[in-house]
C-alpha cells in the first residue's frame, strides 16, 4: 500500500497496488449476477482439483490474488455480504457444492428472509415507481425500482439497506468497515464507489436538502470556488479489511476534484404565511463551509458504518429527490429521504448526525440561521449512487493503482456493455458528463470487441440467462482532473458480462434472481464450458500456468500489452 500523506498532489494513483476485482452496479441484478458468478467459480475451481475437499472461498483461493476489491451499487451489497457475512459465504459455497441446488438454497436463504420484511403496497412503493419515470436513463430507473419489494421499516434509504442487509446477510448498525471479516478478503482494500453531489451556480443546479410548503420553506446547497466542478463528484470510502490501521488507504475524493478554494453553500428561504396569501415577507439565510473536509472518513474509516457506506453507494433515488425541486417537495412532505447524508465530526457518527441535522430542518420552524449554520458546521452533504459517474467500479480501481482489472458486468438481453463505455471515449454519458472517459479507446472500439468475446454457453432450459461473454481488452488511461487519474497508463480489463433478461429491480418477481444465480453458476460449472473456463476465465483468477513466451497471441477479443501498443502506435 502506498502512503496517501501527500493526498493534496495533483494526481496519484497507486495507493493500492496489485490487480483488483470490480463488480459493477445494477440493484437486485447487480447482486444477483455475481453472487452466480461466485458460485460458480468455486465449482469450476474446485473440477479442477477436486481432491481438496468442499469448495470454498479460502480453499480454492479464487480471490487470493486481488489485492483490492471495488464495488458500486447493487455490487457494493454483494460485497458486504461476501466480506462479512459468515451466512452468505455459506450459502455462497453450498450452492458451488451443488450448483442445480443453487435456485432452491437461494431462495430458502436469501430471498425468503427477505421478503418477510417487506411490504409490496406501500405508498413509499408507488412514490419510487413514479420517480422512476421522471428518470431518462434506464439503468437508473430500474434501480431506483428495485426498492419495490421491501420497503417496510422506515423511509430513508439508510434504513432500505439496513432492512435487507439484516433480513439476508446479518449485518447491522454495529458492523463497521473495520469488523472481522471472512477470512477471503484480510487484507485486501475495500473500495466503495459513490458520488458526492457538488452542483455550481453554473450547472443550473443545486441540492435540495429541504422543501416545505405551507408556509413554503427550502434549504438548497451549491459549490462555489471550483469552476471544472461536475454535478457530481466520485468518492471512495476505502478501508484494508482487517487491518489495525483506521487509516483509509485511498484519498476520499481526487485533490483536483475539490480545490481547497471551493466552498459549499447554504442558502435558506422561508415564506410566511402573509405572502404566500397576499404578498407577506420572505426571509432569507445563509452560511458556507470549505469542501475539503473529509479527514474524518479517511482517518476514521475503520469506524464506518457498513451499512451507511453500502446506502451511499446504492442510493440511486437521490439523483432525482435531492436535484428536483418538485421532487423533493413530495419526498420530504412524506418525510421521506433517499440520499444518504454525511457530515464532519467522529467517522461512526458522521451519517446519523448529518441526517438528524437535515430532519430537523425539514420539521416546522426548522429553517433558520442557525439551523443553517448548523449545516455549514457539520459541513453537510449528500451521497449518493457512485453509478451516475461510474457504473462499474472500474474507475475506482485504477484511481487506487490497479493495473489489471477483473471485471463483473451485468446487462439487459442484448448483452451491449453500455454502462461499460461510459469510461471509453465517446461513450455514453454518465450524470456527471466530466467524470467520463477514463480511457483514450473509443466506445466503439470496445463495443466492437466486446461482441467477438467468446461465450460461456448456457444450460438446457435456462430461462433467464441470455449470454456469458468472457474476453480481454488492453486499454490506455486519459487525463481525468476528476478522478485523479494520469494519463497514458496501460490498464488490463478482463471482462465477465452477463446478460440476462431480469430487470435491476421493482416489477420483478424476486424469486427471478435466484433462478439467475443457479443458471450462471451452472454454466461455469458446466462440463460442456470447461475448456473455455478453464483455459481463458480461471487464469484471471488463479494465475496463469503458461509462460509468456508461450502464451497464444491470437486469442478471440484479446491482445497482448504488446499488441496494444502496436495498434496505438498505427492508429496515431
Amino acid at each position: 500500500m502506498a502512503s496517501h500523506d501527500g493526498a493534496g498532489a495533483r494526481r496519484q494513483a497507486d495507493f493500492v497496488r496489485g490487480p483488483a476485482l470490480a463488480v459493477a452496479g445494477g440493484g437486485l441484478r447487480g447482486s444477483a449476477v455475481p453472487t452466480g458468478i461466485t458460485s460458480g467459480l468455486l465449482a469450476a475451481a474446485h473440477g479442477m482439483r477436486p481432491s481438496e475437499g468442499p469448495p470454498t472461498l479460502q480453499g480454492t483461493g479464487i480471490y487470493a490474488r486481488f489485492a483490492s476489491v471495488a464495488s458500486v451499487s447493487g455490487g457494493s451489497w454483494f460485497c458486504a455480504s461476501l466480506i462479512y457475512s459468515e451466512g452468505f459465504v455459506q450459502l455462497v459455497e453450498d450452492m458451488a457444492a451443488s450448483p442445480a441446488d443453487a435456485e432452491r438454497l437461494f431462495q430458502s436463504r436469501w430471498t425468503t428472509p427477505w421478503l418477510a420484511t417487506t411490504d409490496v403496497d406501500s405508498p413509499c412503493v408507488k412514490l419510487f415507481a413514479w420517480l422512476a419515470k421522471q428518470s431518462g436513463a434506464a439503468w437508473l430507473s430500474q434501480d431506483i425500482l428495485s426498492i419495490g419489494y421491501l420497503w417496510k421499516t422506515g423511509k430513508t434509504w439508510t434504513n432500505f439497506t439496513l432492512n435487507m442487509f439484516q433480513s439476508t446477510a446479518g449485518i447491522d448498525m454495529s458492523t463497521v468497515l473495520g469488523s472481522p471479516p471472512r477470512p477471503w478478503a484480510k487484507g485486501k482494500a475495500w473500495l466503495i464507489g459513490h458520488v458526492l453531489t457538488t452542483p455550481s451556480l453554473q450547472d443550473k443546479h443545486h441540492v435540495e436538502l429541504c422543501e416545505q410548503a405551507m408556509p413554503q420553506r427550502s434549504i438548497t446547497q451549491y459549490v462555489s470556488g471550483s469552476p471544472g466542478l461536475s454535478v457530481f463528484t466520485p468518492a471512495i470510502y476505502s478501508f484494508v479489511l482487517g487491518s489495525d490501521d483506521a487509516q483509509a488507504p485511498v484519498p476520499y475524493v481526487a485533490a483536483c476534484a475539490l480545490p481547497p478554494a471551493s466552498l459549499w453553500h447554504y442558502e435558506g428561504t422561508v415564506q410566511s404565511v402573509s405572502r404566500w396569501c397576499c404578498g407577506g415577507a420572505e426571509e432569507r439565510y445563509a452560511s458556507k463551509a470549505p469542501t475539503n473536509c473529509f479527514s474524518n472518513v479517511e482517518r476514521g474509516a475503520r469506524d464506518l458504518p457498513v451499512v451507511s457506506c453500502a446506502a451511499a453507494s446504492s442510493a440511486a433515488a437521490g439523483v432525482q429527490t435531492i436535484l428536483n425541486a418538485r421532487h423533493a417537495l413530495s419526498v420530504d412532505t412524506a418525510g421521506g429521504d433517499f440520499a444518504v447524508w454525511q457530515g464532519s465530526g467522529p467517522a461512526g457518527e458522521s451519517f446519523e448526525r448529518a441526517a438528524n441535522q437535515v430532519r430537523r430542518a425539514n420539521a416546522p420552524g426548522g429553517v433558520d440561521q442557525a439551523a443553517l449554520d448548523g449545516l455549514a458546521g457539520g459541513a453537510v452533504r449528500a451521497a449518493i449512487d457512485g453509478g451516475n459517474a461510474d457504473p462499474i467500479g472500474i474507475a475506482s480501481a485504477v484511481r487506487a493503482g490497479a493495473r489489471e482489472v477483473v471485471a463483473y458486468l451485468n446487462t439487459n438481453a442484448s448483452d451491449t456493455p453500455t454502462d461499460l463505455s461510459v469510461l471509453f471515449t465517446g461513450g455514453s454519458a454518465p450524470f456527471a458528463p466530466k467524470a467520463h472517459p477514463i480511457f483514450s479507446d473509443t466506445a466503439d472500439d470496445m463495443m466492437t470487441k466486446y461482441a467477438k468475446f467468446p461465450k460461456i454457453k448456457k444450460c438446457p432450459g435456462a430461462s433467464f440467462l441470455k449470454a456469458i461473454s468472457v474476453g480481454t481488452l488492453v486499454v490506455t488511461t486519459v487525463d481525468n482532473d476528476l478522478w485523479g487519474i494520469p494519463g497514458h497508463i496501460v490498464v488490463t480489463l478482463h471482462l465477465i458480462g452477463v446478460a440476462s433478461s431480469v430487470t435491476m429491480g421493482g416489477t420483478e418477481d424476486l424469486h427471478d434472481y435466484g433462478t439467475l444465480v443457479r443458471e450462471v453458476a451452472q454454466a461455469f460449472a458446466a462440463p460442456n464450458n470447461a475448456d473455455l473456463v478453464r483455459g481463458t476465465v480461471m487464469p484471471w483468477f488463479l494465475g496463469d500456468p503458461t509462460p509468456a513466451s508461450e502464451a497464444p497471441t491470437d486469442a478471440p477479443g484479446s491482445h497482448s500489452a504488446s499488441e496494444a501498443e502496436t495498434e496505438r502506435a498505427s492508429d496515431a
